[in-house]
């Protein structure tokens, strides 16, 4: 038997009433599904994180027959407050079921999806301000590793060398170490 994602959605609402829940899927070199989870505080998060992840994992995710979309499930658990970095941490690196990321502020779903999922990072409104950059090296390195060959071993004397002379180069200018 498979559970259409509706009803998945009307088994979470059911068992967890404080929590709201929407589903998305998402076209990326397959079909991915996207829950989005917004409990209404940090106890409801931190007391039902993981059942919320198990229903999900036993009312969908076992029931799916395409297995890209089985191995690709993200859990986005979405709150307006801030969350302990003990239970992010926790909830994010639970490797059981699905990919699980907690957003600290309630973010337009698809930029959740371009930040988390496609790896697009927003950095300007201006695209050719950014292209426009042109990358200038740090003269302190530049100088120092001028002419020097360091080779693909432990450490080469080269290599210590430098980084010794980096390092007494650093601490005479304005930089920290």
């Amino acid at each position: 038997m498979s559970y259409s994602v509706e009803d998945t959605i009307k088994i979470l609402e059911g068992k967890f009433q404080n929590i709201k829940f929407n589903f998305k899927e998402f076209e990326f070199g397959g079909y991915i599904p996207i829950f989005f989870i917004s409990p209404k505080d940090s106890k409801s998060l931190e007391k039902y994180w993981v059942e919320i992840s198990n229903t999900i994992a036993i009312d969908y995710q076992a029931r799916l027959q395409d297995e890209f979309r089985a191995w690709n499930i993200y859990l986005f658990f979405i709150t307006n407050f801030p969350i302990k970095k003990e239970l992010k941490y926790k909830i994010e690196n639970d490797t059981f079921s699905s990919r699980k990321i907690v957003v600290e502020n309630n973010v337009d779903e698809n930029l959740m999806i371009n930040e988390h999922i496609i790896n697009i990072i927003t950095v300007s409104n201006n695209q050719n301000e950014v292209r426009d950059k042109k990358f200038t090296p740090n003269k302190i390195l530049n100088t120092s590793l001028k002419d020097k060959i360091l080779k693909k071993e432990r450490v080469t004397k080269t290599a210590g060398e430098a980084y010794q002379e980096l390092l007494e180069e650093l601490k005479t200018s304005e930089n920290e170490i």
